[in-house]
Parts: C-alpha cells; sequence; structure tokens
C-alpha cells in the first residue's frame, strides 16, 4: 500500500469517527489486510498476499475478519496468525480475537517467556497467546522480558542513528511479568543494569 492510500484510509477512519459520535450509531467499513494464505494444491508454498474487503472496521477502531477471510489464514503451532492492516501488524487467533502486536524485525514481536509486545496509542504493553493483556500499554518503551524481567521507559523517545535506531533519554526500571515494578522508572538507562545486580545481592 503507497503513501497515498494509506492516508485516504486514515481520512476514511477518521470521516467514520466523526459520522460514528454525531449520530450514534454504529458505522462500519471494509478494508484491505494481508496475510499468509493456508497451503492448497495449486499453491505449496504461499506468502504474504494483500486481499480486498477482507475485514471490517468499526467506530471503536475494531477489526473484525471476514468469516471468508478467517477460514483462508494459515495459524501456526500456537493457534496464532499474523496480519497486516493498514502500517499495522496484528496477532489474530482462530476465534477472529485481533490485537495489535510492536513491530519487529518487519514483522509481528516474537513471545519470550510467554509474553509478547502490544502496541496501543503510541504506549507498549505486553499480552499473552491468548491475545490477553497482561501488562497495560502505557510506557514509551519496554524491552522483551528475559530472567522474569523486562526493561521498560517513560519519556524516552526513539533517535535514528545510521540505519538503526535507539531508545534514548527517559527513565528507566523494570517490570515483572505481573506488571509490578521491581526497579523504580527513575533511573537512567546506562545506570540500571547495576541497580538491577546491586538489588539481587
Amino acid at each position: 500500500m503507497n503513501k497515498y492510500n494509506y492516508r485516504l484510509n486514515v481520512y476514511k477512519i477518521f470521516v467514520i469517527f466523526l459520522i460514528s459520535n454525531f449520530y450514534g450509531c454504529t458505522v462500519i467499513q471494509n478494508i484491505e489486510c494481508t496475510y499468509v494464505p493456508k497451503k492448497t494444491e495449486t499453491n505449496k508454498y504461499p506468502e504474504l498476499t494483500q486481499y480486498t474487503d477482507c475485514a471490517q472496521i468499526n467506530d471503536q477502531q475494531e477489526i473484525i475478519i471476514n468469516d471468508n477471510h478467517l477460514n483462508k489464514i494459515w495459524f501456526d503451532g500456537s493457534g496464532l496468525a499474523e496480519i497486516r492492516v493498514f502500517d499495522g501488524v496484528y496477532y489474530l487467533n482462530k476465534n477472529g480475537k485481533v490485537i495489535k502486536s510492536y513491530l519487529y524485525d518487519n514483522g509481528a514481536d516474537y513471545f519470550q517467556e510467554g509474553l509478547s509486545r502490544t502496541e496501543q496509542n503510541n504506549k507498549l504493553g505486553f499480552i499473552d497467546a491468548q491475545l490477553k493483556i497482561v501488562i497495560k500499554p502505557e510506557y514509551d518503551f519496554a524491552y522483551p522480558f528475559s530472567g522474569g524481567v523486562s526493561k521498560v521507559c517513560l519519556g524516552c523517545k526513539k533517535v535514528k542513528i545510521g540505519e538503526h535506531t535507539e531508545m534514548q533519554n527517559g527513565q528507566w526500571g523494570y517490570i515483572d511479568k505481573s506488571g509490578n515494578v521491581v526497579i523504580d522508572i527513575l533511573h537512567e538507562y546506562d545506570d540500571l543494569n547495576n541497580v538491577l545486580k546491586n538489588k539481587e545481592k
């Protein structure tokens, strides 16, 4: 999808939002999405393919996959599939539940220690394999879980350095897999590892 079509779709959704709020009704818009279909006799090595009218989006910004497409999507061994809508990437389960993922390595964020990052309103949180939000998206950045903790920040900014980007500034801390703060979120990034090591002694 080129930038013009993406902006046009965003504009359409904004118009839908205004209409639905003004008239107090639910408005549905058909949208395109991209996914890997199931293998068939004629397509034994399917790839990411874009489909028109494969889903709908309502005035609550909920994405609903049409049943005829839900039956065509390839799901992995854990019962999840990756779909792309507009410029976002989402996880989908066989029941049709959809939740936005954090875009990582040009795809949906990996599950590590049972959790994966989700992005909503430019904030990061975590979901489990049932696509249930375990940790509310409220952080400006969060690293994947490692050793039962995730490094998170408030107020940090993404800075492009050459071909890569990194998070700079802000206040950093650690949370556990229940969302509890393990190390207060008030440290500089470079000091954080030492703070955790001192706590573990």
